[in-house]
């Protein structure tokens, strides 16, 4: 939404002037009612005139509503004139009152942010604005109608000129200018109430995210702390360079998991230190292939996305498999989307899901992929897929991650 933001500088402190919005007008306020008050101005006219015309009787003496001088362009001048200065003189007298008191009220940023200007103004400021200011523009506007209709009716001289009487142009004074202000208040508290809910969404997306990481990051651990567990009995050098590579790796992705998004060249070279991680416990039983076009290096994308699929290609593609063999990761271009996949030449879906092996699948397979998802869904929504698909030529597995080219929504 335009303008809803309020201008200043980074170092400018809440209720200081150089604070103040230089937009006076947040969430449309006051001189952005203009339409409104113009429309309202008609309206009142037009509803005024058809009154006239539909009872066609004498009122009051001194309030002669009918006759061929009360004509629509009479009324409508006498309306337009009328709310144009009640519009004029309470725009400037809160708008006024609104950048006195910005710099005196410690809480100004959010009361602004609640109601906009009307927030910031004094009940003593309304008061005196209906007892004094409605009368004030009363008079103006009535001055400025009978001066518009001796322009457009010189021939009748100025005594000659029909005239409202004083109470009616009052009573339509304070009409325009409640129902003026009323629908614009109203529209204020609309928005700030929108800008509270996409705040609170917001946060709850971060919150929801930070927990999805925290979940998955603890997985990612235990499993290669139970594999370097295994390796220490079997071959103590090669445990202590997978502890050493354990060690650079957690280094690497403390950072990244802090941030919403980062380059895809750091994900692929987070995805690198945890394969060659992975390359110190298989060995010659793993190899990897990584392809990142330059071009997409600086795509942005969630930290530790592709992580969970390498892991899952391993432990249930490549490691049941004795002779292990090749894991590449790849990402490209297509159209206004970026694809990455991850690509195994292991055992395939089939050989995952037998029977003997279904458990296991589903509790650490499932998990990854189920996280993976709730993280595209958060930050994308319908735009990013993941799809997890038998490799189109020879044995093992693919999983293809499909997201649009802009950064994610957090």
């Amino acid at each position: 939404m335009p303008g809803l933001a309020p201008e200043h500088g980074p170092e400018a402190l809440p209720g200081t002037p150089s604070d103040y919005p230089r937009e006076l007008t947040m969430y449309g306020s006051i001189p952005h009612t203009g339409r409104v008050h113009l429309m309202w101005s008609l309206a009142v006219g037009v509803f005024l005139w058809a009154v006239q015309w539909a009872l066609r009787v004498q009122a009051a003496p001194g309030i002669a509503l009918t006759g061929p001088t009360h004509s629509l362009p009479f009324v409508l001048t006498y309306t337009l004139c009328l709310g144009y200065w009640c519009w004029t003189v309470i725009g400037i007298v809160w708008l006024g009152e609104a950048r006195r008191r910005w710099p005196l009220l410690p809480d100004a940023r959010q009361r602004y942010e609640r109601r906009g200007v009307y927030g910031l103004l004094r009940p003593s400021t309304l008061l005196w604005v209906g007892l004094l200011g409605v009368p004030l523009a009363c008079v103006l506007g009535m001055f400025t109608a009978q001066t518009a209709l001796a322009w457009l009716l010189p021939a009748r001289g100025a005594q000659a000129l029909p005239s409202l009487p004083l109470l009616l142009c009052l009573v339509l004074s304070y009409s325009l200018a409640l129902g003026t202000f009323m629908v614009d208040y109203l529209r204020v508290h609309l928005a700030a109430n929108q800008v509270r809910a996409e705040a609170a969404q917001r946060q709850a997306l971060q919150a929801q995210l930070q927990l999805l990481q925290a979940q998955l990051e603890p997985h990612m651990l235990f499993n290669t702390l139970a594999n370097l567990h295994a390796l220490i009995d079997a071959d103590p050098s090669r445990a202590q360079e997978m502890l050493q590579r354990l060690i650079t790796f957690l280094r690497a992705t403390l950072s990244a998991s802090q941030r919403t998004t980062h380059p895809l060249g750091e994900e692929f070279s987070r995805a690198s230190d945890y394969l060659a991680l992975m390359q110190v416990r298989m060995g010659q039983r793993l190899s990897v292939e990584l392809s990142l076009p330059p071009e997409l290096a600086d795509a942005p994308v969630p930290p530790l996305l592709v992580q969970p699929l390498l892991e899952n290609a391993i432990q249930h593609g490549l490691e049941p498999k004795r002779e292990g063999g090749m894991l590449s990761l790849r990402a490209q271009l297509s159209g206004e989307r970026l694809i990455i996949t991850v690509h195994d030449t292991g055992q395939g879906l089939a050989a995952s899901k037998a029977p003997g092996r279904k458990r296991a699948h589903e509790a650490s397979h499932g998990f990854g992929l189920s996280c993976v998802r709730d993280r595209l869904q958060s930050l994308y929504g319908s735009e990013a897929t993941l799809n997890l698909n038998d490799a189109p030529t020879g044995p093992g597995t693919m999983a293809t991650l499909s997201l649009p080219l802009k950064p994610a929504a957090a």
